[in-house]
């Protein structure tokens, strides 16, 4: 997100990092078939990754990312950008984003301490 000057393609990044959480955790649950007793293969299909999974892993993923101005590139991004691409999957990850900074501007760290329990 950083590297980019454009704010489309600071949204596209933000997209592309968004859907790579999501295939990277389609990977980790996926199961290896396995034979059955009827010399069938059996396929474990996973359950897709819902909001109340994807946000969290977003929000550590945002942190890890170290973005300067969150709150301005938001800003800018909702602004400036096509209104057509903030529709669907785009708006999703882009509303994702805005939940993900407004999660982290409302932490209370003043009771924190030590305690990382809070992330």
């Amino acid at each position: 997100v950083g590297r980019s000057t454009l704010p489309c393609v600071k949204l596209r990044a933000i997209v592309d990092a968004a859907k790579e959480i999501t295939k990277l955790d389609s990977e980790e649950r996926s199961y290896v078939p396995e034979e059955s007793f009827f010399d069938g293969k059996v396929v474990t299909k996973t359950k897709a990754l819902g909001a109340d999974d994807f946000l969290p892993i977003f929000i550590f993923c945002f942190v890890r990312a170290d973005i300067e101005r969150p709150s301005a590139l938001c800003a800018l991004l909702q602004t400036m950008c096509d209104p057509a691409l903030l529709n669907g999957e785009t708006g999703y990850y882009l509303a994702s984003f805005y939940a993900a900074m407004t999660h982290i501007h409302e932490l209370d760290l003043s009771e924190a301490n030590d305690d990382l329990s809070i992330f």
